[in-house]
């Protein structure tokens, strides 16, 4: 106990028991891990920068802490998700102690949600979605059939027409007519002009007949026709994106981590992609301060 020279009287020992790195720096180290950078990159930038010693297993164990903390906000982050009338889904691979696994993202406008399972069949989505009504924009992933109400990405569907057009010269006039269908669907939906939705219906099955005869497109074919409606819902709701762009931007954040980490070991590395993830992507879409927030969760330690 000593006196400062404003008159307090200062208790060096006070809160020891807790950590010796307090609220402050916990919530930092969080912020510097929404980065994406790497533990050992953390440490080594605040030996570097600040003159502060913490080993990269001390900030581990900080995040894996704070990530503990969040699962009870991830609850309702999943439970808003499933309350909205439009969302997207989308997955990318991330092993675990060896072995292979997924990160699957359900986002909305405003909401964000990680899960890791080692498995990327439809039971996890149907788990993540045990309760969603609305309409569910993806790609066409054998996992996502079972949801009648979706619609299907077209960033996929013009990346394969793009690409049978530079391998056959004459798909090329059915990507063009696929551009200005998507394009024409677009302001339609913008417009929220039902009626144009037979005449885009009925455009792109013509599109599906055309490719039919063509040798090495069948596979075209086979992903539009009898099909339409899964590539044109968003006309009939207009929340719903008529891309998957939101997920796979999402789970960019996922791709950066695994490619400075690699992978996850065990369950605290679970709670970091479950918890950690989905909170502070969560507060970033919703133009939240990150730093104050992990800072109320380092508080509560």
């Amino acid at each position: 106990l000593y006196h400062c020279s404003c008159g307090a009287e200062i208790d060096a020992g006070e809160g020891m028991s807790q950590c010796f790195y307090g609220p402050n720096i916990t919530a930092f180290l969080g912020s510097l891990r929404t980065e994406c950078l790497s533990y050992e990159a953390i440490s080594r930038l605040l030996r570097e920068t600040y003159k502060l010693r913490i080993s990269n297993v001390a900030v581990f164990n900080k995040i894996t802490m704070l990530a503990c903390l969040m699962s009870s906000e991830r609850e309702l982050i999943k439970k808003a998700i499933n309350a909205s009338d439009a969302a997207n889904m989308d997955e990318t691979s991330l092993r675990k102690d060896g072995k292979n696994g997924q990160v699957w993202n359900a986002s909305t406008s405003g909401y964000c949600l990680f899960e890791y399972d080692k498995s990327r069949g439809a039971d996890v989505a149907k788990r993540i979605l045990n309760s969603f009504n609305g309409v569910l924009t993806t790609d066409d992933f054998k996992s996502y059939y079972w949801y009648e109400l979706r619609q299907l990405c077209w960033a996929h569907l013009l990346r394969e027409a793009k690409e049978f057009a530079e391998r056959y010269p004459e798909a090329k006039i059915q990507y063009e007519r696929l551009k200005a269908l998507y394009a024409k669907a677009k302001l339609v939906q913008e417009a929220q002009d039902t009626s144009k939705y037979d005449p885009l219906k009925l455009e792109l099955e013509d599109i599906a007949t055309c490719y039919h005869p063509m040798d090495g497109c069948r596979i075209m074919y086979g992903k539009i026709h009898n099909r339409t409606d899964l590539w044109l819902r968003g006309i009939k709701f207009p929340l719903a994106q008529l891309t998957n762009n939101r997920a796979e931007r999402n789970l960019r954040k996922v791709v950066l981590h695994r490619n400075r980490m690699g992978c996850i070991r065990n369950e605290k590395g679970e709670a970091f992609v479950n918890n950690f993830l989905t909170c502070t992507s969560t507060w970033q879409i919703q133009g939240k301060n990150t730093y104050e927030k992990l800072l109320s969760y380092s508080q509560l330690t």
